[in-house]
């Protein structure tokens, strides 16, 4: 596991065209130079590019917390644990920022990322209408740290 850069930039596209459709919430180039960028973002890449993970960190005024903003894994990586292993990483470094909470989103239809959030502690607190699109629900995501 080790922290991205922007030198990671075609690397990570390449991840994200295995793993989503413009649909799904795919980044494109300027997107991910940003994210990889900004100060408030973090990545963290699993072995060579098996999987990754983007978090933010966010506020409102009166509160922080913390976004994971995407979680993707090579699908020929997929049920060996990288996305376990990315979010513990991911938790790791929010609670050294001093964040207590991280929020989520995901797809309705995804059955095994809601199972995976569930087993590691999310609760489902939101419905998210067109949220992916038209009639594309999405579901908002909690878990404190």
């Amino acid at each position: 596991m080790r922290r991205a850069s922007a030198a990671d930039l075609e690397e990570l596209m390449a991840l994200e065209v295995r793993c989503f459709s413009g649909g799904d919430g795919l980044f494109n180039r300027r997107q991910l130079r940003y994210l990889l960028t900004s100060p408030r973002c973090a990545w963290f890449i699993a072995g060579h590019f098996e999987g990754a993970v983007c978090v933010l960190l966010a506020a409102n005024g009166r509160r922080r917390w913390g976004r994971l903003y995407s979680l993707a894994v090579d699908p020929q990586y997929r049920n060996r644990g990288v996305a376990r292993r990315l979010l513990a990483t991911s938790f790791a470094w929010l609670r050294e920022q001093g964040v207590t909470i991280v929020r989520a989103e995901v797809k309705s239809t995804n059955g095994a990322a809601r199972r995976l959030y569930a087993d590691l502690g999310f609760t489902e607190d939101g419905v998210l209408p067109d949220y992916y699109g038209p009639g594309d629900l999405g579901i908002r995501l909690c878990r404190p740290l």
